[in-house]
């Protein structure tokens, strides 16, 4: 799960919590907010000391424990601590289970149960377990699995799961489980890119600048290309690229292309039409181009989140 997926779960997992009351619940969601996660530890088992019962607690004191946040990193005791919390029907935990159930570490691994496990937190509506739910009926390539794979995105998609705005909207575009609909798919790219999901940015760039299933928008568009850009992106530098270069959507500049270019071809991204105007500049542009392209290369690599999603 990435790190977006698992910051809403944690959110969900505390914003539903019905512990000791709202100020014990603040001191263990505040700590782990904060980053004090010995603090979040401690005050997650003095709940489960004074109530038995406390999921919510149990859950979050999985999840430090699964990541190793000031603990050491324990699969084990994390799937012990979700399998207690599971077994009181907190709906966090069902779907955390049903992820270190799938995990060699956790001593407990079961791909059935697992999957039990999974469909049940996405029949709760847990926007998590229905994206993953989702990934494993699309995986199953049959026909029939299509409509229900439609059915759990568009229920973690509402929830603002971006990597869920994302497939709804590459289905859209493609009729796939859904009808093919350009203007379903760039409402749902708009979502996921507002979100920060970075496929999600490019791809509505695309639409805006070509005017697919929205109104044609070439400022809009180089403001999102440059967005994505700045993230590292390669597709979207070299983009941005082609942009200044001809003077859409912004400013005609030849020094800015040629960084741009510069940037994505550090990537392996080659362009030979960008490479002639690089040709063309003098020694002392193409040394500021240079110069811009390398900070923008560590500014990224400095600044950009992984965007793999476990």
């Amino acid at each position: 799960m990435n790190s977006a997926r698992r910051a809403l779960a944690l959110a969900l997992l505390l914003a539903t919590a019905q512990p000791l009351g709202a100020a014990e619940a603040d001191q263990a969601y505040a700590a782990f907010q904060t980053g004090h996660y010995r603090r979040a530890l401690s005050e997650a088992l003095k709940r489960v000391e004074a109530d038995s019962n406390d999921a919510a607690a149990m859950t979050l004191i999985g999840e430090i424990y699964r990541q190793g946040l000031n603990v050491p990193e324990d699969q084990k005791v994390a799937a012990e601590w979700f399998e207690r919390a599971a077994e009181r029907g907190d709906v966090n935990a069902i779907f955390a289970l049903s992820n270190a159930l799938l995990d060699e570490r956790s001593g407990k691994r079961d791909a059935e149960r697992a999957a039990a496990l999974l469909a049940r937190a996405a029949a709760q509506g847990h926007p998590a377990a229905n994206y993953n739910l989702a990934l494993t009926l699309l995986a199953s390539g049959r026909e029939e699995d299509l409509a229900r794979a439609v059915a759990s995105l568009r229920i973690a998609a509402q929830a603002h799961v971006p990597d869920a705005q994302h497939a709804l909207g590459i289905l859209a575009k493609e009729g796939r489980g859904l009808p093919q609909d350009d203007a379903e798919a760039a409402r749902w790219m708009a979502s996921a890119s507002s979100n920060g999901h970075l496929p999600a940015q490019i791809e509505y760039a695309i639409m805006l600048f070509n005017g697919t299933g929205v109104a044609k928008d070439e400022e809009a568009a180089a403001k999102l290309f440059l967005t994505a850009a700045l993230r590292g992106n390669p597709i979207a530098q070299n983009r941005i690229a082609r942009l200044h270069q001809s003077g859409r959507g912004i400013s005609l500049d030849s020094i800015e292309a040629a960084a741009w270019h510069l940037a994505a071809r550090a990537q392996g991204l080659d362009d030979p039409q960008l490479d002639q105007l690089l040709e063309r500049l003098t020694p002392e542009q193409r040394d500021r181009a240079a110069n811009l392209a390398a900070t923008r290369i560590e500014g990224a690599a400095l600044t950009t989140p992984n965007q793999t999603s476990k």
